[in-house]
Formats: C-alpha cells, structure tokens, sequence
C-alpha cells in the first residue's frame, strides 16, 4: 500500500462536488477476520440502577427509616436475585457452550465458535 495513493483518494474524496465521481479503491481485503477479540465482553449498563435510586430516594426522604421504605428495598432485591440469577445461567450455559441464537447480542466466545463452524471461503 502506497501513502501517496491513500492521501490522493482522501484529496480527491474532500474536493469532489459530485459523490458518484469517487473512485473506490479497496485499500485492505473486504472480508471477515477467523476471530473477534473479547474487549467488548463486559456490559456497560449496570443492573438495578433504578430501583437503587428510587430506594435511596426514599431512604433520604425519611430520614433513613427501613421500615417506611420496605417496598422499596423489596423491589431492589427482587431486581438484584433477578440478575444474579440471569448472570449464573449466563455463566452456565457459557461452560457448557450452549449458544443462544435468538439474542441481539453475542458473546465474544459465541461469535468465535460461528466463524470457525462457518469459515470465510
């Protein structure tokens, strides 16, 4: 790969007026890696972030009595058991290596177990 070639198609790319004038000029190969890397593996949102504000909410608003907060404190468990338990059969099912094809989102391992079964030709 040229550098001069990379910055004339930039060049070219800024200063054209009509887009269908572009050129496209493949710079790597367009297809799939045999693996995808794991960064991405950990969720960004938190679980029971709400229920945990809505109860301190209320602990604040009487002066930290758990007794006139009890529903509460009642919710943010269930949540809490609710995704503890999510978690261990998420964990589960990755050691046994069940995947779950009906989810939005793949794990790192699920994705790396389907591009080795279905490889790029």
């Amino acid at each position: 790969m040229r550098l001069n070639t990379v910055l004339n198609f930039r060049d070219m790319r800024r200063y054209t007026k009509n887009p269908l004038d572009v050129i496209f000029e493949e710079l790597l190969p367009l297809k799939l890696k045999d693996k995808v890397s794991g960064k991405g593996d950990r969720s960004k949102e938190r679980a029971c972030v709400h229920e945990m504000s809505v109860m301190f909410a209320c602990f604040k608003k009487n002066e930290f009595e758990q007794t006139q907060c009890s529903n509460e404190i009642n919710k943010f468990q269930a949540c809490a058991n609710k995704h503890y338990a999510d978690k261990y059969k998420r964990k589960k099912d990755l050691q046994e290596g069940n995947i779950s094809l009906g989810k939005d989102n793949l794990t790192p391992r699920e994705v790396n177990y389907l591009l080795k079964k279905y490889p790029n030709p």
